[in-house]
């Protein structure tokens, strides 16, 4: 095994629809001190690679300075500087050939060229060893793409997270860029029927309806893609990790072959999880 192929066996790979909690429970895995992930700087900077360097500086054997995702409590007041894990899809934009739509496509039937998943690999090898660390992990949301990912990192391990539908719905017709982008236009694109595409514009102007009809698609698209790649695909539920976060946590460690770690114990030890499903219930029924 190359030195290139040891930094990228078995990458953790967390997917799932948008608002459906894969960044509170990936934040969680990702603090292990194993893993490497694009950060928020290669999603500002998406040529960047020297940022990843930065990692090692706020975080090493000697000292641990993590960003915190300020939704209920106070931050550090340098947070935001701070790399914390990334989609990073301008990243995944200059990587990938001109032809695929990372950011948008459902990319179904879609697999990288044999250049493409060579220069990706290098890049993402280099990621982790600029971090000192020993394997990847990344998160996408929305389409699974994982035909894709998968023909770039066969041995990937995928964790799917799922939310109750009615509340993922709810979740992203409160988020700004759903109201303005997504919500009466099909956002993710390459995987409607024309049939489907004539339905969608009967309901388009109906939010919880043209959401709805979105959401749908991605869960049915990413059931189908796994099963026809035979991926290595874990479904976790956002409402059984909030029941219960230490478990869900242990699960997603065991059935990525990590380790426990100190980091992820001290986080569930000092980070509050709370149950989106019911406040936003709660403000819907307003």
């Amino acid at each position: 095994m190359s030195d290139q192929d040891a930094y990228l066996e078995k990458p953790i790979i967390f997917i799932g629809p948008g608002r459906s909690g894969s960044t509170i429970i990936s934040e969680f895995i990702m603090v292990h001190e194993q893993l490497a992930w694009p950060s928020n700087y290669l999603e500002m900077y998406p040529y960047a690679d020297w940022s990843n360097y930065l990692r090692i500086v706020f975080d090493n054997p000697f000292w641990r300075i993590t960003a915190e995702k300020g939704q209920f409590y106070n931050t550090r007041l340098f947070n935001s500087y701070l790399p914390f894990p990334a989609e990073a899809y301008t990243f995944w934009e200059r990587l990938s050939r001109d032809e695929v739509d990372f950011s948008r496509g459902f990319l179904l039937g879609d697999v990288a060229t044999a250049d493409e998943k060579k220069k990706i690999r290098a890049v993402f090898a280099n990621l982790v060893k600029a971090q000192g660390r020993e394997r990847l992990a990344l998160k996408t949301t929305g389409p699974g793409r994982i035909g894709y990912l998968q023909s770039i990192f066969p041995d990937a391990i995928f964790i799917n997270v799922i939310r109750e539908p009615a509340a993922t719905v709810r979740s992203l017709l409160n988020v700004p860029f759903w109201k303005d982008l997504g919500m009466h236009q099909l956002w993710w694109t390459g995987a409607y029927s024309e049939a489907e595409k004539q339905y969608y514009q009967t309901i388009r102007h109906d939010a919880k309806l043209s959401t709805t009809f979105q959401l749908e698609k991605i869960l049915c698209t990413t059931q189908q893609e796994a099963e026809q790649c035979n991926a290595n695909v874990t479904t976790i539920h956002y409402e059984d990790f909030i029941a219960n976060p230490a478990l869900i946590v242990e699960q997603i460690l065991r059935i990525s072959g990590l380790s426990p770690s100190k980091w992820i114990n001290r986080k569930l030890e000092t980070t509050p999880v709370h149950n989106r499903n019911s406040i936003q219930r709660s403000q819907f029924a307003r």
